[in-house]
């Protein structure tokens, strides 16, 4: 077997438990397009109505490295179609139901990355006095999202290892370019 899978089957099956059988399920959702979505619109209203133009202005900026990281790995998917594990292997502790047949890179984990990695460049803008462990809370939150997403057996390590560099490196590149997007 591959690496790849071999370590697939170790992050799917060495952690079952009862406890995350029943948590993982619904982890795994919050790293989605249209949970991180409302979230990022609701930042950006409450932002709005409370006049923090610094929040409005980087929340802003993180949707659009969302957006842009998550349209690269749309492509991906359709130029790659690799299935998903439970499509192709046996015995995937499968805990979700998945439509989308597509695994190649993760969309949930290009997602999260692309909004956590944008937050914790310029957490220190925003929190001045608490930004390191808001940054902890965040990474924290990006590892466990790609973790569920192989827990819950609907994709490869490899998968997610590419959603993360897709969603940093759109991060990275609206980060770079913030100025010349949205002036401060």
């Amino acid at each position: 077997m591959s690496v790849n899978v071999d370590m697939f089957y170790f992050f799917n099956h060495n952690f079952q438990n009862p406890i995350f059988d029943a948590v993982m399920p619904v982890v795994t959702h919050f790293g989605g397009f249209k949970v991180l979505v409302v979230v990022l619109i609701a930042i950006i209203l409450y932002a709005h109505l409370k006049d923090k133009k610094t929040l409005k202005r980087l929340t802003i900026l993180a949707l659009i490295a969302f957006l842009c990281s998550d349209i690269v790995t749309a492509i991906l998917k359709h130029i790659i179609c690799e299935p998903r594990p439970f499509v192709t292997l046996d015995n995937v502790h499968l805990l979700i139901a998945e439509d989308d047949p597509l695994s190649f890179p993760s969309g949930h984990t290009t997602s999260t990355f692309s909004v956590v990695t944008f937050f914790v460049l310029n957490m220190k803008e925003l929190a001045k006095r608490h930004y390191k462990l808001i940054d902890a809370a965040l990474i924290i939150f990006a590892v466990v999202i790609p973790f569920s997403r192989m827990y819950v057996g609907v994709h490869y390590p490899g998968d997610v290892l590419a959603g993360a560099l897709i969603g940093i490196a759109g991060a990275l590149i609206v980060n770079k370019y913030k100025n010349s997007i949205i002036k401060p």
